[in-house]
């Protein structure tokens, strides 16, 4: 079989190897609060969206064109999850227990409108933008609260949002490291960050 964009999908195997690897250090580390909880949730699914992203741009162009169809749908789908993942850790920080159950019910909402319209039309910009707007809710947070993870929060999700821009305008440096792979290693330095931040999120359930 084919190895197509090889640099995409190594570049996606690594950013998937640190995520992963960065969730394993947060769950061995003192017992999770709910925030916690969910950002390792969150660290998971980024790094399950990248390695079955990987696979998809190393093997699915060489596949007929609707098993490459489902495929890149999977990869939204995680992706949609994971902002539902980032909303959810941001409840458990800031939001009272009472608050958490209408905002959990929009969270919802949300999630299931992103993934009907990529069942309906997979585009990538659909994904992100379910995902940016989890992570637009952390900026303000990180801005109006100003807790101990504020700073590593705000550059990761500054990072995240220059990655996603570059990549919709599909600024590559040259055929053989693409608007992709420029992505990637630019959330790779976003997820550091995330992982830093997420150390800080209160400890207590």
């Amino acid at each position: 079989m084919t190895l197509h964009e090889p640099a995409t999908f190594i570049t996606d195997l690594l950013l998937a190897a640190l995520g992963f690897w960065f969730a394993r250090r947060l769950r061995g580390a003192e017992a999770p609060s709910r925030a916690r909880h969910w950002w390792i949730r969150s660290m998971l699914l980024m790094a399950i969206s990248a390695t079955v992203g990987g696979f998809y741009h190393g093997f699915a162009p060489g596949l007929p064109p609707a098993s490459g169809s489902a495929w890149w749908r999977v990869v939204l789908w995680t992706i949609c999850g994971l902002g539902f993942a980032m909303g959810m850790s941001l409840l458990g920080e800031l939001a009272s227990v009472q608050a958490r159950r209408g905002w959990t019910l929009l969270l919802g909402v949300k999630l299931a409108i992103s993934c009907s319209l990529v069942a309906a039309k997979p585009q990538f910009l659909v994904a992100i933008a379910d995902y940016g707007s989890s992570m637009l809710a952390w900026l303000v947070a990180a801005v109006v609260a100003r807790r101990a993870w504020s700073l590593a929060m705000a550059a990761g999700v500054l990072l995240s949002l220059a990655a996603g821009a570059i990549q919709q305008l599909q600024w590559g440096l040259g055929p053989g490291f693409n608007h992709n792979d420029v992505f990637h290693v630019i959330q790779a330095f976003a997820l550091v960050c995330f992982y830093h931040a997420g150390k800080k999120l209160k400890k207590l359930p």
